[in-house]
């Protein structure tokens, strides 16, 4: 193009008018075309920019040994880097102080620090909100307290300037969480001990770097090690289907929404040999949704149908449900449905839902002489049902925190390709997706008694979770940040403890399970 300029020039120079330029470059069709190339080229690389600062995306790693999904961020000025676990279930970003006890704790016993710790004091940009003022305790006993904080936060190539994060100077988890939920289940509105401020998803629509308060999670399948969060848009590249939204409920005792809780309104079992249902035609119970929990709690009895139609046997020495590995190997699937009729349905390979467990000794249990697995799914007993990475792998789902919907579709795995659609403003709808069309019908029964809402169980709790996931049981419910009681702290559950399956603690001890008759009769 640059001989074109010079023509222009000159032609210029020699007193022709503007007009008559572009009627002799119109009828230059070479001239022509190169124009258009350039201009659309431009257009292009306009739009791709545009699409780059609309949307942040940072991979997640897959830890398979820790059972949680991470994202290395970098804190202060200069960066410090750290793994934190990315947490749907709680709203608080807080990182390790170099002094916490349990760093310096042998990695064989449950210390060490290996997401890396952060020195305040070699940050330019640090500055104190709340001397003491954070503190946070999860259902399975474990918590954290220390300061509230500002400083430089990065993720997936942007920076947010000035974030409120937690600074854990005491407490009984070794590494830093990334809370993504909505900022009105923030820690210290759960103590009463302040107000909401803008969490990470709000400060980056606050600083311009998304449109609207909305991400989506990509975990991809239980043998990949990475996953990807995008905030402010979707990638249409990672899910095959349909994407439909459903609505988030709020809970009956706040009428505020504090945690992804949908409506889980049927299950269903596949294999060659046909289908199972599980649930009736006008089952609808309330459900969160949660990256930060491992596994996936169904109601007992549903739990329980589970067990028999996949052969798993509850062993109360573990506090889990067990199956043979080679489950991993069989065909079929596990149905879940959300929103009514028409609503999305997730498929969840049998494949997908098998853990590794354990011994402490190094070597795997065994079930009828052979090897022995965790099952990915629980009964949830006193706790709300949650579906947690066992599900959550084989969904791609997108958070819209603006319009209080969730989006699913069947995840692709392992896709290799990427079509980013940002939202295209604040309060935009979820882009591609289409409106469950039955949701009025289940939000209430016959008796005008809601089926979705949340009702909290004793001591408060209204999006309990564990492993771990914010309560808001915090130094209200008497957790002391020297403390390190194991102590349940989830309404006084009476059923065994939740299982963690990467920390199973049953010393030499074989599980010889026996009376596993029917052991995976239908799939």
């Amino acid at each position: 193009m640059a001989s074109l300029r010079n023509t222009l020039v000159m032609a210029l120079a020699a007193g022709a008018s503007a007009n008559t330029l572009r009627m002799d470059i119109a009828r230059n069709p070479a001239v022509a075309a190169a124009q258009i190339e350039e201009r659309s080229s431009y257009l292009r690389s306009r739009a791709l920019s545009r699409r780059a600062s609309d949307t942040v995306t940072a991979a997640l790693e897959n830890d398979l040994t820790a059972g949680l999904y991470s994202a290395n961020i970098t804190v202060g000025t200069p960066g410090q880097t750290l793994a934190v676990q990315i947490d749907t279930g709680s709203s608080d970003v807080w990182v390790p102080a170099p002094g916490l006890s349990i760093c310096s704790e042998p990695a064989s016993q449950g210390g060490g620090c290996a997401g890396g710790t952060f020195d305040h004091s070699s940050s330019s940009t640090f500055s104190v909100v709340e001397q003491d003022g954070f503190n946070i305790s999860y259902v399975d006993g474990t918590g954290v307290a220390g300061d509230y904080f500002s400083d430089m936060f990065a993720i997936g190539g942007a920076t947010v300037k000035g974030l409120e994060m937690g600074l854990a100077s005491s407490g009984t988890i070794g590494q830093g969480i990334m809370g993504i939920g909505y900022n009105t289940s923030e820690a210290n509105i759960d103590t009463g001990n302040g107000t909401v401020y803008p969490n990470l998803p709000n400060q980056l629509v606050d600083e311009g770097l998304i449109n609207s308060l909305a991400y989506s999670l990509w975990l991809n399948d239980l043998d990949s090690s990475t996953g990807s969060i995008l905030f402010g848009g979707i990638d249409t590249d990672k899910y095959s289907g349909n994407l439909i939204s459903v609505d988030v409920y709020p809970t009956t005792r706040s009428k505020q929404v504090v945690s992804f809780t949908v409506a889980f309104t049927s299950l269903s079992a596949t294999s060659s040999s046909g289908t199972d249902v599980l649930t009736p035609s006008d089952y609808a119970e309330a459900a969160i949704l949660d990256s930060g929990t491992t596994i996936t709690l169904l109601p007992d009895a549903l739990a329980e149908m589970v067990f028999e139609e996949l052969g798993a046997l509850y062993e109360e020495s573990l506090g889990a449900a067990v199956v043979p590995c080679s489950l991993a190997n069989k065909n079929g699937t596990l149905n879940f449905g959300f929103g009514g009729s028409g609503g999305p349905v997730i498929s969840v390979g049998v494949d997908e839902l098998v853990l590794p467990l354990t011994l402490t000794s190094g070597s795997t249990p065994k079930i009828n002489g052979q090897d022995a697995c965790q099952l990915g799914i629980m009964p949830a007993g006193d706790l709300p049902i949650l579906f947690g990475d066992t599900f959550m792998r084989s969904a791609y789902v997108v958070y819209d925190l603006v319009n209080n919907r969730i989006g699913l579709a069947n995840t692709d795995f392992n896709a290799t390709g990427s079509n980013v659609v940002p939202f295209a403003s604040s309060g935009a709808a979820i882009p591609s997706a289409s409106t469950a069309p039955n949701e009025a019908a289940i939000t209430q029964t016959a008796t005008g008694n809601p089926k979705v809402d949340v009702t909290p169980t004793a001591g408060g709790v209204t999006s309990a979770t564990y492993n771990p996931t914010a309560t808001g049981l915090s130094a209200a419910s008497g957790f002391t940040a020297a403390s390190s009681s194991s102590s349940k702290k989830n309404g006084g559950v009476a059923r065994p403890e939740p299982f963690a399956w990467s920390r199973v603690l049953v010393g030499l001890i074989t599980v010889a399970l026996m009376g596993a008759g029917g052991l995976f009769h239908l799939l």
